[in-house]
């Protein structure tokens, strides 16, 4: 009996073993679960928010009557300008002339296209004198088709398209030139094109012709004073804001050949002759489009913006293209006096802006603008149609 103990505990291990063998083999068993990868991410860069565009074009009567309205028009361009520019989203702005007389008159119509060149817009407006007329009506229908017809108006479907007929007429319907003006409200009308329309004085004719051009295209017909009613508004900052104007556009660099770069600074030193007011309100204007991410001091020509905004190259400019002063230098010496000049720029639009608040406030509070004039006028029916894209002010 002894002898079979050792055997059978041999047995009994060697069981032990196989069983567990079999187990292992034939069990199923529970893996460590892989240790998963991270997955990358896919980021998509947002798409740039398409700004809206707002395009206004004055269409005015520049017959003798209509001098008051003209002088007070060149004054407050850049306050238009800068109050359009004001809405959020921030809007591309670009405006357009037309003047218009009739036929038999130094001239029926002048034309200037839409562009984002405000001092240039200054400059054409300025050329515009009262003269001529002394009968009505005038050619308005000529005018009209100028400015839906030839303006370069934006495709974005994103954009506010508006004309402002003002005037003291009303339109030739005797003409036989094909123009007629209900045909051309209705062109405006297909196109997206709002006329707004503003009477000056109290020619009855005058209203019933422009209530119905207005009706046509869905824009609003307005009243004003024969004058304009634009009021001379001054302020305890205008005289700063003046040199600071003038500070501003000593910052500009004009290039291209010398009869490019005498026009662009001529451009820019062109608003130096206006009152203190309108100086102020241009300064304002540029201190706003800093902030807002345009050019600034000279929007077309100016070679500090183009460098900055990249729409060319330093190496690229010809020494010859350049300033007198910057011919004789070298590379290194230009980018030098670039740089210099933005940071003199930017210190000078930052001052401008401080100064800007504060002559907001004061208007605002102590002398804001009549609602009866015509700066007024743009300013409700800009703000109530901007709405229908969006833009709110």
């Amino acid at each position: 009996m002894e002898r079979i103990r050792p055997t059978l505990s041999y047995l009994l291990v060697a069981s032990a073993s196989a069983l567990g063998l079999w187990a292992a083999v034939s069990l199923p068993r529970h893996a460590t679960p892989p240790v998963e990868k991270p997955q990358p991410v896919l980021v998509t860069a947002p798409k740039p928010v398409q700004r809206p565009q707002v395009d206004v074009v004055f269409v005015l009567d520049t017959t003798g009557s209509m001098s008051s309205l003209i002088s007070g028009a060149k004054k407050k361009v850049w306050e238009m300008a800068r109050f359009i520019a004001q809405g959020q989203p921030a809007p591309e702005l670009r405006v357009g002339l037309v003047a218009y007389r009739d036929v038999g008159d130094e001239y029926v119509t002048k034309f200037f296209d839409l562009t984002d060149d405000i001092d240039g817009v200054y400059q054409n407006l300025t050329s515009f004198a009262a003269g001529g007329g002394g009968d009505t009506p005038e050619h308005v229908a000529k005018a009209l088709h100028e400015a839906v017809y030839r303006s370069n108006w934006s495709a974005s479907k994103n954009s506010l398209k508006l004309v402002y007929l003002v005037g003291d007429a009303p339109p030739h319907s005797d003409y036989q030139d094909g123009l007629d003006y209900r045909a051309i409200a209705r062109e405006a009308k297909s196109r997206g094109i709002r006329i707004n329309t503003v009477r000056c004085g109290s020619d009855d004719d005058t209203r019933v012709s422009f209530t119905e051009i207005a009706n046509l295209t869905g824009g609003d017909f307005s009243t004003i004073d024969q004058s304009g009613g634009m009021a001379d508004v001054r302020t305890p900052y205008d005289e700063e804001m003046a040199r600071l104007n003038r500070a501003l556009t000593e910052t500009a660099i004009p290039y291209g050949d010398a009869e490019r770069r005498s026009m662009i600074r001529k451009k820019a030193e062109h608003s130096l002759d206006a009152p203190a007011e309108a100086q102020a309100a241009r300064a304002g204007w540029f201190g706003l489009a800093k902030t807002r991410g345009h050019a600034a001091a000279v929007s077309d020509g100016d070679l500090l913006d183009d460098v900055a905004n990249n729409k060319i190259r330093m190496e690229a400019v010809a020494p010859s293209a350049l300033p007198e002063p910057m011919q004789a230098m070298s590379a290194t010496e230009r980018s030098r006096f670039i740089e210099d000049k933005r940071k003199a720029r930017d210190e000078v639009l930052n001052q401008i802006n401080g100064l800007a608040a504060k002559r907001d406030a004061y208007l605002k509070n102590s002398a804001a603008p009549a609602k009866g004039g015509f700066d007024g006028k743009v300013r409700e029916t800009v703000k109530k149609q901007a709405a229908d894209i969006g833009l709110l002010y």
